[in-house]
């Protein structure tokens, strides 16, 4: 019994100094998805639809505040009785409101749809960024700038996938 247990602290000793041995070092990449969005030619024709969509949202806004604006030159006409007034009134307070609503929901639309964009073109480079990876033998790519406080020229690939984006295309 007693030599059995020497050989199995022996063995336990082997395997701890064996594991760190056989594992392999990690290399991560990195890409930043701004750039591509903004570089790549998918992301530029994604970009063109979110400036549409802007244009849209921005001429809806300023109708409103042409109405807001009308409704309060209105206020200033000398020969309102008392209950018009407080009916222009109360028109103005609701047109500010539904023009501050407006002008809430359509920053979040656009929002939305600008995180919609990014998810739509690194979606397209998904498979770049895996085929880059298995290549270059990367275990893991980052995609978050602001989280990246430094990151060496050599596993920056945002350039090659652009590069193979627009190949794409």
């Amino acid at each position: 019994m007693k030599h059995i247990t020497p050989s199995l602290w022996l063995a336990a000793v082997l395997l701890l100094l064996a594991v760190p041995a056989s594992a392999q070092p990690s290399k991560v990449g990195f890409v930043n998805p701004q750039r591509i969005v903004n570089e790549s030619k998918i992301g530029k024709i994604a970009q063109e639809d979110l400036a549409g969509l802007g244009k849209e949202k921005d001429r809806r806004v300023r109708q409103a505040l042409d109405k807001v604006n009308k409704l309060q030159a209105g206020l200033t006409e000398d020969a309102l009785s008392v209950s018009e007034q407080q009916a222009r009134e109360n028109g103005l307070r609701q047109a500010v409101r539904d023009y501050e609503q407006l002008v809430q929901v359509s920053n979040q639309e656009i929002q939305a749809e600008e995180r919609r964009l990014i998810r739509f073109v690194m979606r397209h480079a998904d498979s770049i960024l895996r085929n880059i990876a298995a290549e270059q033998g990367f275990t893991m790519i980052l995609t978050d700038p602001e989280i990246i406080g430094y990151v060496d020229h050599s596993m920056d690939i945002t350039d090659r996938v652009i590069r193979e984006l627009n190949s794409l295309m």
